[in-house]
């Protein structure tokens, strides 16, 4: 964790990626927003860490990956923790209509702000 503010008082957000650099990139970007940042490497995994840390503000998921795609485990975070915002993201193009916003890869800070939107931690 970075930043001088205290565990428990950031926003969290839970990144999803099976790269992982891409994910460490995420993670990098949303912590130095001052966010405090959780990952996983698959829908399974992302799901567990939910059910430990059900405070999550923002699920940020690759829409690719091995097992559960990011779709799959956006409809199952919706299903379960509703009050979680959900941004899906792919390098691919044709990516089937989905009902969470999409960010195209690649992607920077600049993309990372605008969709964390309401959620982001005062500065």
């Amino acid at each position: 964790m970075h930043g001088d503010l205290q565990a428990g008082s950031r926003k969290v957000v839970l990144v999803v990626d099976d790269e992982p650099l891409v994910r460490l990139n995420a993670v990098d970007m949303f912590e130095e927003m001052g966010f405090e940042v959780l990952e996983a490497s698959d829908g399974a995994s992302a799901l567990r860490v939910l059910e430990r840390r059900p405070e999550v503000a923002l699920l940020f998921s690759d829409c690719r990956m091995p097992g559960m795609s990011g779709p799959e485990l956006a409809q199952a975070v919706a299903e379960r923790y509703p009050h979680v915002r959900i941004v899906l993201v792919s390098g691919y193009v044709n990516v089937q209509k989905l009902d969470w916003p999409l960010l195209p890869k690649p992607y920077d800070a600049n993309s990372l702000r605008k969709v964390a939107g309401d959620i982001a931690p005062a500065n």
